[in-house]
């Protein structure tokens, strides 16, 4: 009868330690990544659990809390502005910025990556959607999105690290490569259309090509950048020399013959006409002739700032069309025509054109015994002539007559007192957790404020990049 007893009162004691001993295993099954600590999280009456390790935070909800994740934060989103966003994939990463410093989540299926801010920048293939521009959001393959650190000495602090979002993930969060990485940007279909006073940007497809090779600078040596092997390899009989001065030229063409002779770059099918940035001056070409733009301006925003020409040779170049150009005078932005005519009146503190896809590509990229890397302009598309602009905290869309297609309206957040409820939820929640372990550690490990916003989704709302909104938390 002793014996019994003493059975019976075992299984009692250890039957909840094998079950959640067996939880654990199964939750470490579901999990795609390796961590440090898997710890379980009840929200809202829902279970969570979250794998933690020095890189990143992974969020699981078998109660489906974090299922259609994307879709419910461009719904939300979608319900507190009047800029509406449809169509778009159900996986992506989205950047916040948090005391400074950059981080990532990473949506995939029903899991939430979720970096430490840790970053000083992030930058997308697709960085020239209306998505990344709006709300921070890349659909561009994790090879394809690239996290910048400093290194960590004072004497040094110029030059960067780098590493893809795949290479965090999936191979070694500490294995950077020193330089920068001058990805080949997507070309990205994003269609607009006006309606009911509200700006609908429409998702069709996003292409990367030739996405298997990038270029990477470090100081005047020129790497060959596999994206897919994450393997650096070096030009061997080339060296970058950008342009320091500008030598004499009465046009486009003579400009390219110049590059041509006396840099590590062959320029092919480059448009005869266009313009150039020079400081805040900004000159034009046009039938066989250069020209400058009359007036005083504190800078222009050119479209093509991202090809590989301006890149390389640290040019400022563009071949759009010379009858709407932003422009800057006096801390206010709007648009003149070659004539310096006023387009847009000089009163707005942001104006974003449309995405507009210009195609090149380095024919010979992946030959690391070139003589000198082949330039190739493909071509672009044309731009419709609307833009997103901003007055304060304000935003609407204008056409290039400056005609107010969408009403100024202020970006909608949820308010200072729903915030603050969630945050005390989930300090509630955490209280136990926060106790056990040490609290500035826990504050380090974790991106609290984001976390809180994804654990109760009505509250998915990220800020749009200009703005400067605090989520420390």
């Amino acid at each position: 009868m002793k014996k019994i007893l003493v059975c019976f009162i075992c299984i009692i004691i250890l039957s909840p330690l094998a079950y959640a001993s067996k939880e654990k295993d199964e939750v470490k099954k579901i999990l795609p990544f390796k961590y440090e600590r898997i710890r379980k999280i009840k929200a809202d009456k829902k279970i969570a659990y979250a794998g933690e390790n020095t890189a990143f935070i992974s969020l699981y909800s078998p109660d489906g809390l974090y299922d259609d994740f994307m879709r419910t934060y461009y719904t939300q989103n979608n319900k507190l502005q009047n800029i509406k966003f449809e169509n778009y994939p159900a996986e992506g990463v989205i950047r916040y910025k948090q005391g400074g410093k950059y981080g990532i989540i990473y949506v995939q299926n029903n899991f939430i990556h979720i970096t430490k801010p840790v970053f000083e920048k992030v930058e997308f293939a697709d960085e020239n959607s209306i998505s990344a521009k709006m709300l921070n959001v890349s659909f561009a393959p994790l090879e394809s999105i690239i996290l910048y650190a400093k290194y960590p000495r004072a004497n040094r602090g110029n030059e960067y690290l780098y590493q893809s979002a795949k290479m965090l993930f999936y191979e070694s969060p500490f294995a950077y490569h020193k330089g920068y990485v001058y990805l080949n940007p997507a070309q990205v279909k994003e269609n607009i259309r006006i309606e009911n006073n509200n700006l609908y940007v429409v998702y069709e497809q996003i292409t990367f090509p030739h996405s298997d090779y990038a270029i990477t600078l470090s100081g005047e040596n020129i790497n060959l950048y596999n994206l897919k092997t994450f393997n650096k390899i070096e030009y061997k009989n080339i060296n970058l020399s950008k342009i320091t001065q500008m030598p004499v030229i009465d046009s486009l063409k003579s400009l390219y013959d110049f590059i041509n002779t006396n840099t590590a770059f062959q320029l092919n099918n480059y448009p005869a006409e266009g313009m150039m940035k020079i400081a805040n001056r900004l000159y034009l070409f046009k039938n066989g002739q250069m020209e400058r733009l009359n007036g005083i301006y504190d800078d222009f925003k050119l479209q093509g700032n991202d090809l590989y020409i301006n890149r390389l040779t640290g040019m400022n170049l563009s071949f759009q069309a010379d009858d709407n150009i932003i422009a800057e005078r006096s801390g206010k932005w709007g648009s003149v025509n070659s004539l310096r005519e006023t387009k847009i009146p000089f009163v707005y503190d942001e104006i974003l054109p449309q995405n507009v896809n210009i195609e090149e590509n380095i024919s010979n990229i992946d030959d690391i015994n070139a003589q000198k890397l082949e330039l190739n302009y493909i071509g672009q598309e044309n731009s419709n002539q609307i833009y997103i602009a901003r007055k304060g905290k304000k935003y609407g869309v204008i056409n290039d007559n400056n005609e107010i297609l969408v009403p100024f309206e202020y970006v909608k957040y949820s308010e200072d007192n729903d915030l603050n409820a969630v945050k005390s939820q989930m300090g509630i929640t955490m209280q136990k957790e926060m106790q056990r372990r040490n609290r500035k550690e826990a504050i380090q490990s974790l991106p609290w404020f984001i976390s809180s916003l994804i654990l109760y989704p009505l509250w998915l709302i990220m800020p749009y990049s200009s703005l400067k909104i605090n989520i420390d938390y």
